[in-house]
């Protein structure tokens, strides 16, 4: 029997794994994922304690993270550390989160209901803070699938909701044929209808524009941290916005490139950049171009100490620059390391993992960018990097602080995989429709595309090519603000304290039950 439950923990894992965006299924898979938890739950649910709870939770947690981010072994010297960070991590995500739901399935009249709120719960609780990773959400299987325009009122939080509910759902109907079930049915089929009627009807609604953003955007494929590309980066960028330019109708408003396509810091007048690369500098590119640059670098805040941002700047054609932006939320251990002034964790970084510094300085948040337009007017946006678009509060900061789209730059070549990069985009498409606003992905190997208001991809690249494109994106009012935009993760929330009042609800009305019982044997007379 414990074989037997193992292996159905396995076989959910694997679902889990093959519904998330994969080499298989590139974007992902919400038919798989409607199913994907039902042996899982239904493991928890008849585990004779606790400790077995525990167990299944672990399997699962290796298992499917495991193939879920396999490709972090691509992450050049520190693989192992980084794949294995993200497993032991997960697993006790897991460990942690297999108990909740098999403590809730007692009560089965409102399981269905319960499960599904302790998962988005769950979900929530590892996307925020500092440690946050908020990949592999059950809502970043759905694609486009009209269930994804509730976004725009609950966050992604509410599309995980309805997919654990109906996995849920379909276990009660296998094992616990009652009338509770039917009447959850009955209820679950009513929001799925009115969300899917939400979907359908979003989808045909017009939102106003009022203007249009010509941008160029370049996809090097070539990366600036593979020691001998530093400059090759640079090199094809040049000759890629040249080609574009030369058979584009117009200027164009903006030219784009990805993150870190400067290994070496931007400095305005640098000497380094007015002879580099040799025969075509890059200082001469600009003023040949004569149109604004957004581009990834360093940026250095502070010389002596070598403090530097993981940066986006905007560089007129002069060379100046306009503005900069500093990744504010760094990628945990990878980009920035935490307690670096205490001894035996440096110690620990320095001799055991080989990393010499403690990595790149956590920028300023909300900086908002401004272009001007062809027509005179001018399109204000906001640039999360990399990683960065995959937190909603980012996006919906930077939306509140004025923004009008954003323009995310982003490099995970060095994934070597698809599933790398579409796992990244069907994080970052969630922020488009959360917000209503155009979500631009200028990347180095992909996936770089436009993507509109409701999901929708545009003007989209193939993967690990040299390619570019020239893409009029339409601007959006920036006075419509979504629900989400101006109330944020309330779904979450209110699901949590429900499930706290829930738990406090059931011990009191258990020690009403064991006070209960022997009140009544002193008043009740004996029986003859």
């Amino acid at each position: 029997m414990k074989l037997r439950r193992i292996m159905l923990t396995i076989i959910s894992s694997v679902l889990f794994a093959m519904a998330q965006p994969n080499e298989f299924l590139h974007y992902g898979s919400i038919s798989i994922a409607l199913i994907a938890l039902v042996p899982l739950l239904y493991v928890i649910y008849t585990s004779s304690s606790l400790k077995d709870s525990i167990v299944t939770g672990a399997v699962f947690g290796i298992v499917s993270t495991s193939l879920i981010y396999f490709w972090l072994l691509f992450f050049q010297d520190f693989s192992i550390w980084t794949l294995g960070g993200v497993v032991i991590t997960h697993t006790l995500y897991f460990i942690i989160l297999s108990p909740a739901i098999f403590f809730i399935g007692k009560n089965r009249s409102l399981r269905p209901f319960l499960t599904a709120a302790v998962w988005v719960g769950y979900e929530y609780l590892k996307s925020v803070g500092y440690m946050g990773f908020p990949w592999g959400l059950m809502a970043q299987t759905a694609g486009i699938f009209p269930i994804v325009q509730i976004a725009d009122i609950t966050g992604q939080w509410g599309i995980s909701f309805l997919i654990v509910l109906v996995n849920a759902m379909i276990l009660e109907s296998l094992i616990n044929r009652n009338k509770s079930t039917i009447f959850n049915w009955s209820f679950t089929v009513i929001i799925i209808s009115g969300t899917l009627l939400y979907g359908l009807y979003s989808n045909k609604k017009e939102i106003p524009w009022e203007k249009t953003l010509k941008v160029v955007l370049v996809q090097q494929d070539a990366d600036s941290w593979i020691t001998g590309q530093e400059i090759e980066s640079i090199r094809k960028g040049q000759e890629l916005t040249r080609k574009e330019l030369a058979k584009t109708n117009g200027k164009p408003d903006l030219i784009v490139w990805s993150e870190n396509a400067f290994r070496y810091p931007y400095t305005e007048n640098s000497n380094r950049y007015q002879i580099t690369p040799r025969g075509d500098p890059f200082s001469s590119f600009l003023k040949e171009t004569d149109i604004p640059l957004l581009v990834g670098s360093p940026y250095i805040l502070d010389r002596k100490t070598m403090s530097a941002l993981n940066a986006v700047l905007l560089i007129s054609p002069a060379g100046e620059i306009l503005k900069y932006y500093g990744k504010n939320h760094l990628v945990p251990f990878a980009e920035n390391i935490p307690f670096w002034n205490i001894g035996f964790v440096q110690s620990l970084f320095k001799n055991v993992i080989g990393l010499n510094s403690p990595g790149w300085t956590i920028g300023a948040p909300n900086i908002i960018f401004q272009v001007p337009l062809s027509d005179g007017s001018s399109v204000k946006f906001g640039t999360p990097i990399c990683f960065e678009d995959s937190f909603p509060y980012i996006a919906r900061n930077m939306i509140k602080s004025g923004a009008d789209m954003f323009i995310n730059l982003s490099n995970d070549s060095w994934s070597k995989t698809i599933s790398g990069e579409t796992q990244h985009l069907a994080a970052a498409r969630l922020r488009a429709i959360e917000n209503r606003r155009v979500l631009i992905r200028s990347t180095n190997a992909g996936v770089t595309t436009v993507i509109d208001p409701w999901g929708r991809m545009n003007y989209t690249l193939p993967l690990f090519q040299s390619q570019t494109v020239t893409a009029d994106v339409p601007v959006y009012m920036n006075k419509y603000l979504t629900v989400y935009t101006v109330l944020g993760d309330w779904f979450p929330l209110l699901l949590i304290i429900g499930l706290v009042a829930h738990r406090i609800y059931c011990i009191y009305i258990q020690k009403n039950r064991d006070g209960l019982v022997p009140s009544l044997s002193m008043t009740r007379p004996p029986l003859h």
